[in-house]
């Protein structure tokens, strides 16, 4: 991973010029991996992002916005009366590694100064946050490591911490760092990811290409890597980005003026999209699984009313043994005789056991039941496509769903019980739309899920507002507060917004038709965010993420 010891000892500068001396005002536990720390220094405000996500584990101070829990988990507790309103003191890299210590001083209950250290380690999918007082006896810790596990090293309340061990060498240790490159058998991928402390691959690689192509000495090569700083991302296939250029890497290159603020920009989408991952996973799995349950249902049910539709296949049979009773004998098990209707010859199973007539009342029988099944068969298909549709628009709602977004379909999947989630009571809210304005200043509203739809359409919209959803696809309703006319701007913004918040984000001149919202109706017994609509008109448009960033989000 390119988040290592020299992303790390930046990292540690810049927060001491930013946070040492600060407050912490407040703690959230954005989810089971991500902290923010608002710090409050020198007349500014800061926040601390620290994840120890298995797939983007990162620290960095954050400019985004993220939604905060309205009921934090117990870590998160925890951290509010051990940290919350404490001074942070100063802040270290543990030698050249992934470890940074904060220490922190706050006072308790009885008014007395106490030392705490919060320790990160930033280590792909091994990262923990671990709270220690002054002697480095572990509080409390975000993930436990136990030692009757096979863990080198213990993770619990009460234990000692010890940082990470490695028999690897601090690459600031200039005596060690001479020695290592006196040896020329050193310069190699394999014996610099095996003996230097906190370099990552990507770092070896630029060192070696340097070295290499631009015939520059290896001492050389590494006091600019040591020393020198330009924070860059590259842009290509795959992103990457280093405290350094990445000259061995082609791409467009964006350079910043600090390794925060390029871990900002980096993890600015991908932060969000792995944390609403993790939130939802749950409900996601749930709605995939009840998909596949619900397409195999039908299924079966179209196999049993084409079943049902050769019923009278067993009528006839039923006839054929009334007519030629006196041709069975007892213990026969078929019947081979004319079918009178096509004039093709026909072997019927009988049953040896039955008489003549019971064989002919057993199919007259099945033929009835068959018969009676079909309206029922098809009702149930019915029930089962609307259940599939709403599904559907409940799986296309994923795409582009906030953490708020996660939680409505949760308590909409409660609420039909299909899902069983822990009640908590709070008041009755106002459904998380988003708000936009266009550039001529009209206000566009958009629902992300049924209870959003729902709300806008039949309960916020005025009946002149103009109603635009994509055509013959699961999407958003959107709503525009302004009666026709509109300008071109305005329908062609709340056109894209609605293409965009859709199951056709991905598509090319995707059809999005609109109408005033009094055109707009409930259809009978279906979910409220169902509806049928007329006096539409029709726009095509082009969705992309570049233009849904430049519209103004209220």
């Amino acid at each position: 991973m390119s988040f290592d010891g020299n992303i790390i000892r930046r990292l540690t500068i810049e927060w001491n010029d930013r946070l040492t001396g600060g407050r912490i005002n407040k703690i959230y536990q954005i989810n089971k991996h991500d902290l923010l720390f608002l710090v409050h220094q020198g007349g500014s405000k800061h926040q601390l992002l620290i994840s120890t996500s298995p797939s983007y584990a990162r620290t960095y101070i954050t400019n985004d916005d993220y939604e905060k829990p309205d009921h934090p988990p117990t870590f998160g507790m925890f951290l509010r009366k051990q940290l919350d309103g404490g001074i942070l003191r100063a802040i270290t890299q543990v030698a050249h590694d992934r470890v940074i210590d904060i220490q922190i001083d706050k006072r308790n209950e009885l008014g007395d100064l106490t030392h705490k250290h919060l320790i990160l380690e930033m280590m792909g999918r091994y990262s923990n946050i671990i709270v220690t007082d002054d002697t480095y006896k572990i509080l409390e810790a975000i993930k436990h490591n136990m030692p009757f596990d096979g863990n080198e090293r213990t993770i619990f309340p009460g234990a000692i911490y010890e940082p990470p061990a490695t028999t690897k060498f601090d690459p600031y240790d200039n005596d060690m760092l001479n020695a290592f490159l006196a040896d020329p058998t050193n310069y190699e991928f394999g014996v610099m990811m095996d003996q230097i402390m906190g370099f990552s691959p990507i770092i070896v690689k630029e060192i070696l290409h340097r070295f290499q192509t631009n015939d520059t000495p290896i001492r050389d090569v590494f006091e600019d890597i040591l020393h020198n700083t330009n924070p860059t991302i590259v842009h290509a296939k795959r992103d990457r980005f280093s405290h350094i250029d990445l000259t061995h890497v082609s791409g467009e290159r964006e350079t910043f003026d600090s390794v925060n603020e390029m871990l900002d920009a980096f993890y600015h989408e991908r932060d969000q999209i792995d944390v609403i991952k993790q939130h939802s996973k749950d409900v996601t799995t749930f709605t995939k699984n009840y998909i596949n349950r619900l397409q195999n249902k039908i299924d079966k049910l179209n196999n049993d009313l084409q079943n049902a539709a050769d019923r009278d296949q067993y009528r006839v049979y039923g006839e054929l043994i009334q007519a030629n009773v006196h041709q069975i004998h007892k213990g026969d098990t078929t019947l081979d005789t004319i079918n009178y209707y096509t004039n093709e010859p026909v072997s019927i199973p009988l049953d040896n056991k039955l008489t003549p007539i019971q064989n002919s009342e057993k199919y007259f029988k099945r033929y009835k039941k068959m018969k009676a099944s079909i309206p029922h068969i098809k009702k149930q298909i019915k029930e089962a496509s609307r259940e599939l549709d709403f599904f559907y628009d409940i799986e296309s709602q994923f795409d582009y769903a906030t953490l708020k977004d996660i939680e409505e379909i949760k308590q909409e999947l409660a609420d039909k019980k299909y899902l069983r989630i822990k009640p908590v009571k709070k008041r009755k809210q106002t459904p998380n739309y988003d708000t936009y304005k266009d550039d001529d200043g009209v206000t566009i509203l958009v629902g992300k899920n049924h209870l959003q739809n729902e709300y806008l359409t039949h309960q916020l919209a005025r009946h002149n507002d103009v109603w635009f959803h994509v055509q013959n696809a699961p999407g958003s309703h959107v709503i525009v507060r302004h009666p026709f006319p509109l300008s071109e701007t305005t329908i062609r913004t709340a056109a894209l917004l609605a293409a965009y918040h859709s199951k056709m984000r991905q598509s090319s001149s995707v059809p999005v038709d609109y109408t005033m919202v009094r055109h707009v109706k409930k259809i009978p017994g279906r979910h409220p965010s169902f509806v049928r609509y007329t006096d539409q008109k029709t726009i095509y448009i082009d969705p992309s993420d570049e233009a849904i960033k430049q519209i103004k989000k209220a």
